[in-house]
């Protein structure tokens, strides 16, 4: 009987995360410390004014999804791709000029959410986040998508609102991903 409830769990939560939503508990990092670290697959560390990552968060090596939104970050170092089993990351509303480059070895990513930064273009290397289903860039100042983004083949939402683009460009953008569903918003004349 115990084997049973075994097998259904295991099943249970690779189906969870196999779709890019959080379907496991969400600690912050005082509750997750309490805790069997294998056993922690969501952690949020919003809203902490953090602008270098905590040294206990690497004892987290099941985590799927990580919310460092509402910090003070401006880069995040090398060593995050420690967590190489990342779906979802969640770097909105902090001080980004530039993407992460360790975002590119976190090969598993599904979401990249990094909205409301100073983020002015799409790295070529955002092609290795082959697994990419949604980037919200969401009030970001880009102005070049890059040709990387133009190889996600999973890529099914690009959030570009909050910047104002004129015709050809917003026109550019939108067919240059057919099979995405691209959020821009409405273009401006006075910008051509």
């Amino acid at each position: 009987m115990k084997l049973l409830l075994v097998v259904i769990l295991c099943i249970w939560t690779n189906l969870s995360f196999g779709q890019a939503n959080k379907t496991f508990p969400i600690y912050t990092l005082e509750e997750a410390l309490k805790i069997r670290k294998d056993s922690v697959f969501g952690l949020d560390l919003s809203r902490n004014k953090l602008s270098s990552l905590p040294s206990q968060l690497y004892e987290f090596k099941e985590l799927r999804y990580l919310n460092l939104s509402k910090n003070k970050f401006n880069r995040i170092n090398d060593s995050l791709s420690m967590l190489s089993k990342l779906e979802i990351i969640d770097f909105s509303v902090n001080k980004f000029e530039a993407f992460p480059a360790v975002i590119f070895k976190l090969i598993f990513l599904k979401e990249i959410l990094i909205s409301r930064n100073q983020i002015e273009k799409i790295p070529e290397e955002i092609k290795y986040c082959e697994a990419l289903k949604i980037l919200d860039l969401n009030d970001n100042p880009v102005g070049d998508i890059g040709s990387g983004i133009l190889t996600l083949k999973n890529l099914k939402l690009l959030d570009l609102q909050g910047v104002m683009y004129g015709p050809t460009l917003h026109k550019q953008i939108m067919e240059s991903l057919p099979n995405t569903k691209v959020r821009l918003d409405p273009p401006c004349t006075c910008m051509e």
